[in-house]
């Protein structure tokens, strides 16, 4: 290296040290000129950062919190919640906020049919996912959800111009792959290519000339989503039975046990309260019943020490070759009160939910929330109306498909029969 080169190097290390140093300058300068300290200049700093996080956080969980106690008022929820959210540095949170309410007024036209509390839970789940984004926390994935599908079935017997496609309304059908299969006697087909997310509610399947390939075998087309099933639609063959139906109950003699994580204040609630409050839910998803168990238990003076959480658990899981097509129980039960002492507290859910009974942690000497707070809950039975999954047609599609003309003469008399036979009897 020539002299030239070495001395042209170490002027422009000389160079960007210098740059560096205005730069600092630039920041500090003012600092000292302003009379307080750098460090505390920085503390200012940070803690503001820190309150317009807590801020946000505490926004977002009284949002949670209220749709929890009634997901119907979804839309009230959001734009309160918009409306809170008015600082500067809250601008990305208040705009996801924002498209989430966005998304779900545009889910709720007539063509949607999905009633109001689903679209409550949808939204609660998505206030759910920004709040993690927001502490750094794991993020839940995103399932789809399916509401209706249209025609509930495919006719092989009507004109082809008249089943070229099937119409799929939900939530959240742009988030993540949806598979779709064709079935036939001796195969399975992926056409999930022919499958078109015209919105983030409302897909379409290419059934016409161009298409999914139905043909004189085909079965049926299922959706899956993580090779969870999410519907499944039959293709009515001349010789398609009507599926069989049955009720199914089930009991499960344990108990569930759950502890809520601390999210707020010290550890001790210290005989102010807690206030508490739970929920458990049932929700079909494929071929399972799944539980959803919220608890909160909240300090009831400054400093609010809080526990709060939810617990999501496969509950229960139809039998092979059958789908869950209802719950016959009550989808809900819920409990409310304040704690008094240090005794556990026992709260009856009643007979038809989720939820036989509810026995209550609150309050003890030392640490409660995160380590000792929580719920231990006894169930009452659950009842599904089951549907064969096999070569059928289930006969709720039946009687949508004729209710709609949508389902050939000839398929009408045909599958009558069966259909008045799971009729029950008159008394």
């Amino acid at each position: 290296m020539s002299a030239t080169t070495i001395t042209l190097f170490h002027f422009a290390k000389q160079s960007h040290r210098i740059h560096k140093l205005f730069l600092w300058s630039m920041i500090f300068v003012p600092l000292l000129i302003s009379g307080c300290s750098i460090g505390d200049k920085i503390d200012k700093l940070t803690d503001k950062v820190s309150d317009v996080a807590g801020d946000t956080v505490a926004t977002l969980d009284n949002a949670i919190d209220a749709l929890d106690r009634n997901s119907a008022s979804w839309q009230a929820v959001l734009q309160d919640t918009t409306a809170k959210l008015t600082s500067d540095a809250q601008s990305t949170v208040r705009n996801e906020v924002s498209d989430v309410l966005n998304r779900s007024v545009a889910a709720t036209g007539d063509e949607l049919r999905c009633n109001v509390d689903f679209i409550g839970t949808r939204v609660r789940q998505a206030l759910v996912r920004i709040r993690a984004r927001l502490m750094h926390q794991a993020v839940p994935p995103v399932e789809p959800a399916l509401c209706h599908v249209v025609p509930a079935a495919v006719d092989m017997a009507l004109d082809p111009s008249r089943r070229n496609k099937l119409e799929f309304f939900g939530y959240d059908f742009d988030t993540t792959p949806i598979k779709v299969t064709l079935h036939d006697t001796s195969r399975t087909l992926d056409v999930s290519p022919e499958l078109d997310r015209l919105t983030h509610y409302h897909m379409t399947l290419n059934l016409g000339a161009n298409g999914v390939p139905l043909s004189k075998t085909s079965d049926r087309l299922t959706l899956e989503w993580q090779n969870h099933p999410i519907s499944s639609i039959a293709v009515i063959q001349p010789a398609t039975p009507v599926c069989r139906e049955k009720t199914e109950t089930y009991a499960r003699d344990t108990y569930l046990s759950f502890t809520p994580p601390h999210t707020r204040g010290d550890k001790e609630f210290g005989g102010h309260g807690p206030e508490v409050w739970a929920k458990a839910t049932w929700s079909i998803q494929g071929t399972r019943v799944n539980l959803r168990l919220w608890m909160k238990a909240q300090e009831t003076r400054s400093d609010w020490t809080t526990a709060e959480g939810e617990r999501n658990d496969t509950y229960y899981t139809a039998p092979p070759g059958w789908r869950i097509d209802s719950i016959v129980s009550a989808l809900e039960s819920s409990a409310h009160y304040i704690d008094t002492d240090h005794n556990d507290d026992r709260q009856g859910g009643g007979p038809n939910g989720p939820v036989k009974e509810f026995k209550f942690r609150g309050d003890r000497d030392g640490d409660d929330a995160g380590s000792y707070t929580g719920v231990d809950v006894t169930f009452n039975p659950l009842v599904v109306k089951l549907v064969e999954v096999a070569n059928c047609a289930p006969a709720s599609a039946v009687k949508s498909l004729q209710v709609k003309d949508q389902l050939a003469p000839s398929t009408i008399k045909r599958l009558q029969p069966m259909m008045l036979k799971l009729q029950p009897a008159k008394p």
